[in-house]
């Protein structure tokens, strides 16, 4: 078991002092269209330049991808911008992504953290992983990074998706909580129940809020996706707004954010507009993932779908974001696969079609 943070350490750390609170290049204004680079190569750049989008959301160094069984697997990177992929991050990595997107005339405008296996999981190493991250924030803070992006997976529900036919012959995602209820417990993994979760997400964010206060940096964690209440003896902490609330509430500070998801919202079961109010209102919506869904069962069972073809009416979303002054980054996401079209060019540029077309109406 992991040792309380002292207010001692704490006051050390300066997370008791208060700090007037500015982001690094503060995304200002209105809202603002942002797509993936994958591997910031020159044909996904070049996708996104020609898509006549400005804004840039890509890994860092290390960054998480996972298994089909929703193990954390760490980013190996690339030998060009992604030199060094262990944590913590080191300035002249970052400084590096930065450049490489700055090349093709684009902005950085959020980068995926690196994971933190044992501070989630309540291993020895837990101090060392907030160390690093806290690191990893202060190098984002002086390049100029507003946005660092994370999640709180101890394992990710990988195991109930699965594809369904979509119109014009498109593949789409899908997922079914009877496909992977039952699912064994992973033993290198372990069972963890939502009160160790807590206690461990609690201390971490009491812990890195601060530095990011300082360092100028938003942080936004996603929601877990897919939602399902338990996944191989783990409890999904952030698969509810009950959840994400309660972690904008354990720190209250814009630094601590969320990245909303009104595909994960619309998911859990929970109306996506008056939520986009709950936590626009408190200035803790640090990211957005703009993408619709056809929901079932709450938390269990829907199908992501075109952005112009689910249960949220996505005008209305965009709306509510803009209303509550929103300044920041909006992420198509989860586009589908279109037959023939491995890079998904036409779902993205579907996608992204379909909201310039909204945002002309704002």
């Amino acid at each position: 078991m992991l040792p309380p943070v002292s207010r001692r350490s704490l006051l050390a750390a300066g997370a008791l002092v208060a700090v007037p609170f500015a982001v690094a290049e503060e995304l200002k204004g209105s809202i603002k269209l942002t797509m993936p680079a994958p591997n910031l190569t020159d044909q996904s750049l070049n996708f996104i330049k020609y898509l006549g989008v400005e804004w840039v959301t890509t890994s860092g160094p290390g960054g998480p991808t996972y298994t089909d069984e929703g193990r954390v697997v760490r980013g190996t990177g690339d030998p060009v911008t992604h030199p060094d992929p262990e944590a913590p991050w080191k300035e002249a990595d970052i400084r590096r992504i930065k450049e490489r997107v700055e090349s093709f005339g684009l902005r950085v405008g959020n980068l995926m953290l690196h994971d933190f296996r044992d501070a989630i999981l309540g291993r020895p190493g837990a101090d060392k992983d907030i160390e690093n991250v806290c690191e990893s924030i202060r190098v984002a803070g002086k390049v100029g990074i507003p946005v660092l992006e994370y999640n709180w997976y101890a394992l990710r529900a990988m195991g109930g998706y699965y594809k369904v036919p979509g119109r014009g012959g498109a593949q789409l995602a899908a997922h079914d909580y009877d496909r992977s209820r039952d699912l064994p417990v992973l033993p290198d993994v372990g069972e963890h129940t939502a009160a160790q979760l807590w206690s461990r997400y609690e201390r971490f964010l009491k812990a890195v809020v601060p530095v990011a206060e300082r360092a100028g940096v938003r942080l936004a964690v996603h929601p877990n996706d897919p939602p399902p209440p338990k996944y191989r003896g783990i409890e999904q902490i952030l698969g509810s707004v009950d959840g994400l609330r309660r972690l904008c509430e354990t720190v209250r500070s814009p630094a601590n954010g969320i990245t909303f998801d009104t595909g994960v919202t619309r998911e859990m079961g929970y109306d996506v507009i008056e939520n986009i109010k709950w936590f626009g209102q408190r200035d803790q919506i640090n990211h957005v993932h703009f993408r619709n869904v056809l929901m079932q069962v709450p938390r269990q069972k829907y199908t992501e779908t075109f952005i112009d073809a689910g249960d949220n009416d996505m005008m209305a979303c965009l709306r509510a974001l803009h209303a509550t002054g929103y300044p920041r980054l909006l992420h198509p996401d989860h586009v589908p696969e279109l037959p023939g079209d491995p890079g998904q060019h036409a779902g993205w540029g579907y996608a992204v079609g379909e909201i310039k077309a909204m945002m002309r109406q704002l």
